[in-house]
């Protein structure tokens, strides 16, 4: 044998590892470290796939066969349960079980005079007898508890507790609780153990309102006795009731639990949220909010409703808080709830933050001057007045002048700097810093010198240039800062927008990229987000460009990236995909210069939709304007079919709640807003002047698909006009009840208006000068009670089939017509006068 093996034979560890193996003691072992490894070995090997299993309920058919087949494969130190099963498997203080690791928590961890007892090695019959504690044990027989080592073992009493529920339910907590009520136990009110008895002796009592009568009175008896009680019997009991409804038990068990077992103000706090997030009983828990003496609930319940969009239920919590003297820690905590108010519900937002002014904390002030919007008067502003009161002027700093300064190369640039401090500049303009930065255009040293500017007080201004410089001097880009300091673009054209966007497309088309890198890069930083602007402003080149292709290439990598898509990007590809209109007129649906090669059925109308949904499937904002002017086209076009199928998606993606196909939004409007309030996207979209648009589309359209020569006209003639049938034409109105459905406020006096304008323009007096118009009166003559019926269907109920329609209509042109007189008096009168001033001068 080796010198190696031999050396390593000889260690202790080795020698234990293999009479492990063997299952014999080695020489040099310790016998009581012997004993432990073999019954590691036995334990693990033999006993984990049956015993533990069982004793964790896994009723195992054959069990008892490997056991009688197996006798002799026991762990040592382990007794045989043939005649006495209340006997535990217990291990000696010094052994080392591989199944710890299956114990609870809890396990193996009783006082040094007790025995160690595993959980893993109980039966399922052992645990069983173990934890009948309803039937008095059998002489020679006893239980484990009723032994003196165990009687007050409470891991053991949550093992088999545990063991007990889970197999007889609450019968089997009942036992239990039955058996330390007549041992008097006292049960621990700290720690993981107290949490595995109070919680389910309550819960037991909620079912049974005797047993919670004497949970209650074995709490009042413990804490009288031994000074100790549970600090959540409390909280426990009445959250139990308010989250269930029932607030007058909550308000009952208060008063008397509130007196021996007060709850403590954090506990406190989490019951009202816990309260809250599960939508319990508000009106009980104020009233036991106002007789407790805690107050520190308000950063725990209003944050929890502003989050679940309940401002109405914030706001009367809010004044509840305050005027019981529970305010805010921080501003963080109101702003939600102001914000939204500020925006949907002014009267509440001045309430609010008017009761925080009243109740003097110290952010309040604050939001007041944000909510008012008034002007914080700056430095600047301060030496304006001043230098007005003593006929002072400002000294304005010359940017051009100061540049030349800085350029000048017989005085060194820490004196020219110096100079201009000396002279109370405090700010410089970016021809001054381009100046400096070309005395030494290393990035290093463009940073010295703006710290040293900054050291004395002077700034270098927000425009895009100075932060350009500064952004590629600290992030060492030597080529960028060059590029830009030698431009021959004057700083103020970088401010310029539209102007760096047209040389973007020039660069492009030229093919420069090196230009057209740096101006991107120069332009992203005008955005608090670079990427997102490098990808809003590639995206509206394609869009100048015309590709189609590369559009709908470009939204898919910023839906795929997260990216945004910005108000001016989505103004930007309306107004290139749209053709002008005049005010008044039917669009122009020409193929334009996207639809020559790549679309041969398609329209401007139908692109800017096609791309209008793909952004709002990215979850970015389309703002309402655009979609309007989209309806509008689609009306005026007679795509009534398509306008039917625009306006219910979009009022199913800006209503309460976005359809689930579609993937979830960025922004959300809070459900509490109403749709008829008039910031309310729907509200917004669906105006009163579209709702009138729709009904008459509906009229219009449906009755200009027959159309009359004039011959047809003079005689009255032709088959529409023979028929007593009558198409339908009510189509507008069935398309506003489908929005109401997904809760788009309808304006009921805007659609009976739309509609009396329509019988106004074929049943009363005069003629239209719209072609469209005679021919309808003529398909509609005669037809007016069918037309009421057919108004009235859509509708629901009787209102132009139960009036003399034809007197209605006639009373209502007059009136009109009436309307119409007095303002065309009104503007002669007008021009009367204005003639006659010169005159009288």
């Amino acid at each position: 044998m080796g010198p190696a093996l031999q050396r390593l034979l000889s260690r202790p560890s080795s020698l234990e590892f293999l009479g492990y193996l063997v299952g014999a003691p080695t020489a040099n072992a310790p016998a009581k470290r012997i004993r432990g490894l073999s019954r590691e070995r036995g334990s693990a090997c033999h006993r984990y796939a049956s015993i533990a299993a069982v004793a964790r309920g896994v009723e195992d058919e054959d069990y008892d066969a490997k056991e009688k087949d197996e006798p002799t494969r026991r762990p040592s130190g382990v007794p045989i349960y043939d005649t006495e099963p209340s006997l535990l498997p217990i291990s000696t203080p010094t052994s080392s079980s591989s199944l710890q690791t299956l114990r609870k928590p809890w396990a193996g961890l009783s006082s040094a005079k007790n025995q160690y007892w595993e959980e893993s090695l109980f039966t399922h019959e052992q645990l069983e007898f173990e934890s009948n504690l309803d039937t008095v044990p059998v002489a020679g027989r006893p239980r484990l508890l009723d032994r003196n080592g165990y009687k007050e073992d409470f891991r053991l009493w949550a093992c088999l507790l545990e063991y007990r529920k889970r197999i007889h339910g609450p019968q089997g907590v009942l036992t239990f609780w039955n058996a330390v009520r007549k041992r008097n136990l006292h049960l621990p009110t700290k720690g993981i153990l107290a949490g595995k008895f109070w919680p389910e002796f309550l819960a037991l009592g909620f079912q049974d309102c005797t047993v919670l009568d004497e949970v209650c009175a074995y709490a009042d008896r413990m804490l009288r006795d031994t000074s100790e009680r549970w600090s959540r019997l409390y909280v426990s009991i009445i959250e139990h009731f308010l989250v269930n409804g029932q607030g007058a038990y909550a308000q009952k068990w208060h008063h008397r639990l509130f007196k021996l077992h007060p709850p403590g103000s954090k506990l406190f706090a989490e019951m009202c949220r816990y309260v809250a997030f599960n939508h319990g009983d508000m009106k009980a828990l104020r009233r036991i909010y106002t007789l407790n003496k805690h107050r520190n609930v308000y950063s725990r319940v209003i944050p929890l409703l502003c989050q679940r969009e309940d401002f109405k239920g914030a706001v009367n919590w809010h004044i509840f808080f305050i005027s019981r003297g529970d305010l805010p820690e921080s501003s963080k905590l109101v702003e939600p709830l102001v914000h939204f108010l500020a925006m949907y519900d002014r009267h509440n937002a001045w309430r609010v933050t008017r009761s925080l002014v009243g109740a003097g904390v110290s952010f309040a002030s604050t939001m007041l001057n944000e909510l008012e919007k008034e002007t914080k008067i700056s430095r600047e502003i301060m030496n304006l007045v001043h230098g007005k009161s003593f006929n002072i002027s400002v000294k304005k700093y010359n940017d051009s002048l100061g540049a030349r300064w800085f350029a000048t190369r017989w005085v060194s640039l820490d004196v020219a700097i110096n100079a201009v401090h000396a002279l109370g500049i405090q700010e410089i303009g970016p021809l001054s810093l381009q100046a400096i930065a070309l005395r030494d255009p290393d990035t290093k040293a463009v940073v010295i010198r703006i710290a040293q500017l900054r050291d004395l007080g002077i700034s270098t201004g927000n425009s895009l240039f100075a932060r350009a410089v500064e952004t590629f001097a600290r992030n060492r880009k030597s080529d960028l800062l060059e590029w830009l300091l030698s431009s021959d673009q004057h700083p103020e054209a970088l401010e310029d927008g539209d102007l760096q966007e047209s040389l973007l497309e020039t660069y492009a088309r030229a093919k420069d990229w090196t230009q057209y890198r740096r101006t991107l890069t120069l332009r992203s930083l005008v955005s608090k987000s670079p990427d997102m602007e490098k990808s809003n402003i590639v995206l509206r080149y394609h869009v100048a460009v015309g590709s189609r292709g590369a559009i709908m290439d470009m939204l898919a990598d910023m839906q795929i990236a997260g990216t945004p898509v910005t108000s001016k990007s989505i103004a930007h590809i309306i107004r290139c995909s749209l053709r002008p209109r005049r005010a008044g007129h039917r669009p122009v649906t020409q193929k334009g210069m996207w639809h020559r090669a790549t679309d041969k059925n398609g329209d401007d109308t139908n692109t800017a939709i096609a791309i209008l949904k793909r952004i709002m499937k990215s979850g970015s904002f389309v703002p309402i304007i655009h979609w309007r002017e989209i309806i509008r086209r689609l009306g005026m076009a007679g795509r009534f079919d398509d306008l039917q199928n625009l306006c219910r998606e979009l009022a199913a993606w800006y209503g309460p709640v976005a359809p689930s196909v579609w993937p979830p939004r960025r922004y959300r409007i809070p459900a509490q807003v109403p749709t008829s309030h008039h910031l309310h996207p729907l509200r917004m979209l669906f105006n009163a002047p579209l709702q009138k648009a729709i009904v008459e589309w509906g009229f219009i359209h449906n009755l200009k698909h027959r159309k009359l020569n004039l011959e047809e006209f003079r005689q009255g003639r032709g088959p529409m006009i023979r028929s007593n049938a009558l198409h339908t034409v009510t189509s507008g109105i069935t398309l506003l009840k489908q929005l109401s459905q997904h809760g788009v406020y309808i304006d009921g006096t805007c659609v009976r208006s739309a509609i009396f304008n329509r019988l106004i323009t074929y049943y009363g007096p005069g003629r239209s000068n719209r072609r469209y118009n005679r021919t309808a009166r003529a398909i509609l003559n005669g037809k007016i009670a069918l037309l009421a019926k057919q108004i009235d269907g859509a509708l629901g109920e009787e209102y132009f089939t139960a009036v003399d329609l034809p007197r209605l209509v006639n009373e209502m042109a007059l009136m009109r017509w009436r309307r119409v007189v007095r303002r065309w008096n009104k503007r002669l009168d007008a021009k009367r006068v204005r003639s006659l001033v010169p005159e009288l001068a």
